[in-house]
Order: structure tokens, then sequence, then C-alpha cells
């Protein structure tokens, strides 16, 4: 078949007829943005509870300790840095803590002036010296509970009272987990906003630098932004939220769909080349592409699907909506985009400047094909090792710039008591209720143990509560249980039911982890906690908690990496033996396939970036680019040596490699351009799901050219 792409001069001449199909298409694309923006939630929904589904064990236990307990670990800290000692930094603590208990939805603000009477009172205060006074006595908290429905709201307003107050002497920083989650909110609404819009504007560009048509631009943004209002408008009737990992559902989908598109487009160009009736040029195209764009289209699904067995919410929410949007993907470019590709049949043509070039670069790839294998594979082994470095359980702090502010800030006040929540339910070994003075010492002895935990910022728990009452004269004559009854009134914040239960059972400890310098994963350092409390003679019945929920989290996400890699490389080799008829080269695809999360996941582990739950999914996505290129040279080896696709000639693949070179390398470029965007936001997991995408798509796409065809004409035995 002939390579060369025809530039149809003559025809530019002839005025671009906007038909029937191209118009209907255009009223359903209006159509669908007006529904976007009037009837479909494009917020990220982000709250405290973003981790898990609600029938998930670790997500049962939380429901479990709120049944016990009056949960008082959603709170929100205020860090005041100045001259604690002095009567102005005093004063300034007094009015910022009465602005602050006005709010509504605040239902308890602690400080130097809600609580000790004074901060030397505080200092010799066993409950307030750990929840208000820092280690370095640089600062003190005002603490505050607030009410989770409407943290956002109320946050705002802290924000604008702290920044009323912030001066150079009374420096504020503001911690907690509905405030982190905020934040986390914030930056990806506006990633959605600014670098999903401006990566879809990269990919016009590049599609028109390539293709030189604006049919095909123009047809292709249309193709690909119905898709991505279908996807949402799909998931939206299925009560599918925006969340953590699906706010870059759009760019995704978009990806997804111009792939099909190049592809299509590539063949179409070659077809052109063919004596054929013009008429019959996309007809052709779409029969010579449909098959392999199929079979494309269920590897992606499969690798979506796959996330469904998840726990971890976040996940399964992606696996859902990236299934949506893969099937969505598929049906739009060849239910939409033919009908602008036959316009371009009339005034399509390529850049002759943008064609030498390309095929310098393949040129060069070609002659140093040799070389450029031994470096994939090489990288590859060299990557190896950095699967068992991957950070996939990094701290809260990572998903904030260390030159922001608001990392300072949140850096502080971990250093100085801890910035994660963590409970730790107990009992006594021998079933007794803990009220008596020896349960007391002993849960005290423990209280002393815990905080020597390098893990543990603060804790505060029953006997600290306790330790406090007995500072008023009154409380040496009352029994424990007299007094705690007294602890459990209103008047006294029913303090008593937040550590410890009616029947006198069960106790808490409240822990503020902290999360910088971590060695250990949450998870380890949990068992280490838990073995402290089973050594002091108590039962760790139940653990919970945002820095337990984290830790879960975190082995969710390995787990999932090499589960779901594995039920995938079944899957996939299943797929490409139904397509190549081969057992070499469904062997030769599966393998080629392993070097994409080996180099993705080792590098990220070999340079200790932090593999959060935004940037995990990126491996996936540059599997489904790797095998789609991959699927798509079977198709034309097929089709060009009459299905023989056993022999082991490398002339033949060089044949078909001469074919495919530029749709494969075109949606490299695509992507790579249009991910790169994402390197530029200020949010690091955003750019870290751009990177890992753009270096997963180039080492997907060399892979497929080269690795793929060298391994399936590998002589196997004798």
């Amino acid at each position: 078949m002939n390579t060369e792409i025809p530039s149809h001069a003559n025809a530019l001449k002839a005025p671009v007829k906007i038909t029937k199909e191209v118009l209907a298409f255009l009223l359903l694309t209006a159509l669908g943005l007006f529904c976007i923006f009037n009837y479909v939630n494009m917020k990220p929904q982000v709250d405290n509870d973003f981790f898990f589904s609600s029938d998930d064990p670790q997500f049962h236990s939380e429901e479990r300790i709120s049944e016990l307990f009056l949960r008082q670990d959603t709170l929100l800290i205020i860090s005041a840095r100045g001259d604690i000692e002095s009567p102005y930094y005093y004063e300034k603590i007094r009015q910022l803590s009465d602005a602050l208990s006005r709010l509504a939805g605040v239902s308890g603000v602690r400080s130097l002036s809600l609580g000790p009477s004074d901060l030397n009172d505080a200092e010799n205060s066993p409950l307030w010296k750990r929840l208000l006074v820092s280690k370095d006595r640089s600062s003190t908290n005002l603490i505050m509970l607030v009410d989770d429905t409407q943290a956002r709201h109320i946050i705002l307003q802290i924000e604008s009272i702290v920044e009323q107050f912030s001066s150079t002497d009374f420096k504020l920083n503001i911690s907690g987990l509905p405030y982190v989650v905020e934040l986390i909110r914030r930056n990806l609404l506006r990633d959605i906003r600014v670098f999903s819009a401006l990566a879809f504007f990269i990919f016009g560009i590049v599609i028109y630098c390539v293709f030189r048509s604006k049919s095909i631009v123009f047809g292709s943004m249309i193709a690909s932004l119905n898709a991505c209002m279908l996807t949402f408008m799909i998931t939206d009737l299925m009560k599918i939220p925006i969340g953590l990992l699906t706010a870059n559902l759009a760019t995704i989908v978009f990806v997804l769909t111009l792939t099909h598109m190049v592809f299509l487009t590539y063949n179409w160009i070659h077809i052109c080349a063919d004596k054929l009736p013009e008429s019959r040029f996309v007809d052709e195209a779409i029969e010579y592409t449909f098959s392999a764009s199929f079979w494309s289209m269920l590897t992606t699904l499969l690798g979506f699907l796959s996330l469904l067995f998840v726990p971890a919410r976040p996940l399964r929410e992606l696996g859902l909506s990236g299934s949506v949007g893969t099937v969505v993907a598929f049906i739009v470019a060849y239910g939409i985009y033919p009908a602008f590709l036959k316009m371009a049949a009339h005034s399509g043509y390529t850049s002759k400047t943008l064609e030498k070039q390309e095929e310098r670069i393949y040129g060069f790839l070609e002659s140093e094909k040799r070389s450029l294998r031994i470096i994939l594979i090489l990288f590859t082994l060299l990557a190896i090792p950095g699967l068992w470095k991957i950070n996939s359980d990094p701290s809260l702090l990572s998903y904030f710039s260390k030159n922001s502010k608001i990392y300072k800030g949140l850096e502080y006040i971990d250093k100085n008591g801890g910035s994660s929540p963590l409970i730790i339910v107990i009992k006594a070994s021998d079933g007794s209720k803990l009220v008596s003075q020896d349960a007391y010492r002993r849960m005290w002895k423990l209280q002393e143990a815990l905080e020597s935990h390098h893990g543990v910022g603060s804790a505060i728990s029953l006997p600290v509560i306790m330790a406090e009452a007995k500072r008023n004269p009154i409380a040496f004559f009352l029994y424990w249980d007299w007094l705690l009854n007294i602890l459990e009134k209103p008047e006294y914040d029913q303090i008593a039911r937040a550590f410890v239960t009616k029947d006198r059972q069960y106790a808490l400890f409240l822990f503020r982890m902290n999360e910088l310098n971590r060695a250990q994963t949450r998870l380890e350092v949990i068992n280490e906690l838990e073995a402290i409390v089973r050594g002091q003679g108590f039962i760790p019945e139940i653990t919970g908690g945002v820095y337990k929920l984290q830790g879960h989290m975190a082995k969710l996400i390995a787990q999932s990496l090499i589960n779901g890699l594995n039920r995938l490389l079944i899957l996939f080799f299943i797929i490409a033996f139904i397509i190549s008829r081969s057992v070499r080269v469904a062997l030769s695809i599966t393998i080629s396939i392993c070097f994409l999360p080996v180099g993705i996941l080792g590098t990220i582990g070999l340079y200790g970036i932090p593999l959060d739950v935004i940037s995990s999914p990126a491996s996936n996505v540059a599997i489904a680019m790797g095998i789609d290129s991959m699927i798509h040279m079977i198709n034309t080896y097929r089709r060009k040596f009459n299905n023989k696709i056993d022999v082991l000639d490398r002339t033949q693949w060089t044949a078909v490699r001469d074919i495919l070179w530029k749709p494969v390398l075109t949606s490299m470029i695509v992507v790579v351009t249009g991910f790169a965007i994402f390197l530029f936001s200020t949010f690091p997991p955003t750019q870290r799901f751009g990177l890992a995408i753009v270096f997963g798509t180039i080492l997907a796409s060399l892979t497929a050219l080269y690795i793929m065809p060298l391994l399936a004409r590998m002589k196997i035995g004798k």
C-alpha cells in the first residue's frame, strides 16, 4: 500500500459544504453545553469521608466509633505565633476566640482565653498544655469543633477573620482535616477550569499542526467535547460525583476519543492515495480501523472495570466513570467524527514542512533502533528495584507545594503537636470497667508510653481528662464514676462522653499524628501503637480516624496496582491472542505491556515521587495507550500480509511500522503536549499525574513500535 500522503491541492479550491449531518451534530453539541451548564453538577465533591465507600469495613469502624463516643476529632486548629507571654498576645487571642465563637456552625472554641485561666495555668495543666501550648513555646493553638455539614462555608469565614487578625507579630496558620479537604477541593476546581480547558486548546493546535485541516480539527474537537459532555451527563445520572480522581476525567476522555480519531484519520489518508471513489474514502477507513479500535476500547474498558473491585471510593468512582467514558469515546469517535472527515475529503492536506520533520525523526529512530531497544530494556531493568521503594502512603502535606504558605503553616503545626487525627479505642484485657484508681494508673502509664512514640505529636485520653478534673479540690472527694457522670453533663461540654462509654467498658485515645519525615507507613506506625496498648494490659478494640483511613487507602492503592495489573495481563493476553491468533504475538504484547508499569512505577519509586491517590491511575492510562498502538499494529499486519502473522521476517514488521509510525507518534505528541500542561499546576498531585502520563505515553509508544515487534519475531526454542 502506498504510504505517501496526497496533498489534495486542487481540491482545496472547492468550497467546503456543510452537510445536514454536521449541522445536526453542531445542534447536539449546543444542546449538550446547555445541559452541562444548567443541569449537571461540575463541582468537585470532596468531603471528610472521601476515602471509602459506605460499605467498606474500615468505614464501618468509623461508624462504630461514632456510635460509642461523642466524636470530637473533626477539629480546625489555628496556630498563633508571637510573644505568648505578653498581654498584647493574650488580648489578641481573646478577641480572635470571641470572633470565632460567634460563627454559626462552630460548636466550641478552646484557647488561652477560653479554657485555662492564663498561660501559666495552661502550662501546668495535663490537658491544656497538650491541646494549646506548642512544644517550642513560640505559639499557642485555638481549637475549634465544627459542624461537618457547614465546614466549607465556615472555613471561608474563618479565613476572613484570620486575615483580619494576622500581623507580623501575630502570625496565624490554619490546619485540620476540614481545612485540608477544602484546599484540595479548591485546587481540583481550579485545575478543572484552567488546565482541562487549556489542554483542550493545545490538543486542537497539535491536531491542526499535524493534519493542516480545519475540518479535521473542528470535527475532532466537537467529537471530543461531546464525548466529555455525554460522559459527565451519564455519570451525573448515575449519581457519581466529581471527586479526587474524576476531576481529571474530562482530559482522559478527550485523549481516549482523540486516539481513535488519529488512527482513523491516518487510515483515511492512506486510503485517499488508493484508486477508490472519493465517496468511499471515509467508509473504507472506518472498515479498516473499526476492529482494532473496538479491541483497544475493550482493553481500556477492562482496565477501568478492574478498579471497581477496590474498596477505596475514589478508585471505584474513577473505574465506573472511566468505563462510561471509554465506551462513549468509542461511540462518539465513530458516530460523530466521520461526518466531519467527509468534509475534509474535499479540503484535507498535510504540511510538507511538518511531514519532512516527522520523517526526519522517524528516520533517526529507525537508524538507531538497536540502540533505542537496548536503552528501553536496560531502563526497564534498572527501574525494577524502584518498585520496592514506591511511597504510596505520602504525607497529607505532599498535596501542597513546599514553597506555599499553606505548606509552611501545616508544617509548623505538624512539628508542634501533629496534624492528622488518629483514634484508638481500648478496653481492659480482663474485661473490667475503667472506673477504678488502678485502671486510672494503668491508663496513665499507657498515655505516657504512647506519647513517647516518635509518630505521636500529642495525645488526649480519659486519664488526661480525669487528671485535669482532679485539679479541682472538690474532685478529691468524688468517686471516678461520680466524676465521670458530672463531666457528661452539657455544662461541661459532655467531654466525658468523648472519651469513655456509658458502660465504662471502652475508653478513647485521640492522637494528632506527625506527618513529616515519616519513614514508616501509617499502618506500620499504628501496629506499633497497638502493640504498646497490648503491652500495657489493654486491648485495642477499634482503630479509626483520618490517619488510619489514609493508611488503609495507601495499602489498597498498592494492592490494586499489583492485583489489577495481574488480572489485566491475563485478560490482555487473551484479547491479544484473539486478535492475532498467535501465541507468540500474544506473549510479545503481554511482555511489552509489562515494560510500562515497571518503567513508570519503578521510576516513581527510584526518585521518591509520592504516589498519591490522584496520580496513581496514571500508569493505567499509559497502559491503555500502549496496548492501543500494539493492537493497531497487529490489525495492520494481518491486513497487509493476509493473516499470515506467524511469519518471522523482520522486513514485514518494518513495513507495518512504516505505515503506523505516524499515527502512533502523532497520538504520543497529542497526549504528551496536552498532559504536559498539568506540569504547570500549583497542585502537586495534578503535576505528578501529568508527569506520569507524559513519561508513560512516550514509553508506551516507543515500546509498541520497537519492543513488541522485536519480541514477536524472536525464535522460541531451536
